[in-house]
């Protein structure tokens, strides 16, 4: 028998970048992607794969209210800076109180897009980008 009370929904999550919420994002997806070498031992006509490493790729989506991070990651751009930024999100479950909650740290924003806009339509952004380190805050069990 399924308890609907536990069925987690993305509107009680919330992001953060530094310590700065972001209340016009309304989509986020962090991810961890293995990387393996293949490895074909003589003797064994099976192909191994051999765990060593991870790329961490992420988007941020949601309408634009400001350009202020656009404006601070193109000065950046153009100065071969790198600003220290960390991403902080949390998903809660409002009927059990659950969280769970992640620091990304190492983040660069792979892609600027300051101008695009269309007549008569919400102005949306994507935020892509990497990042080297992931900890785990919380979890909902």
């Amino acid at each position: 028998m399924f308890d609907d009370n536990k069925f987690l929904k993305g509107t009680s999550g919330q992001v953060f970048i530094n310590n700065t919420f972001l209340a016009e994002i309304n989509k986020v997806s962090i991810k961890l992607t293995g990387q393996f070498e293949d490895f074909a031992p003589v003797g064994d006509y099976c192909s191994h794969h051999v765990y060593v490493g991870y790329d961490g790729q992420g988007t941020l989506e949601g309408v634009r209210v400001n350009t202020g991070i656009d404006s601070e990651l193109i000065e950046a751009y153009q100065k071969g800076t790198t600003p220290d930024l960390k991403i902080y999100a949390d998903l809660k479950n409002p009927n059990t109180g659950a969280t769970e909650k992640y620091m990304i740290t190492g983040v660069q924003f792979t892609e600027i897009t300051p101008v695009e806009w269309e007549s008569k339509k919400l102005i949306t952004r994507s935020m892509p980008f990497t990042f080297t380190g992931i900890k785990i805050l919380s979890t909902i069990d």
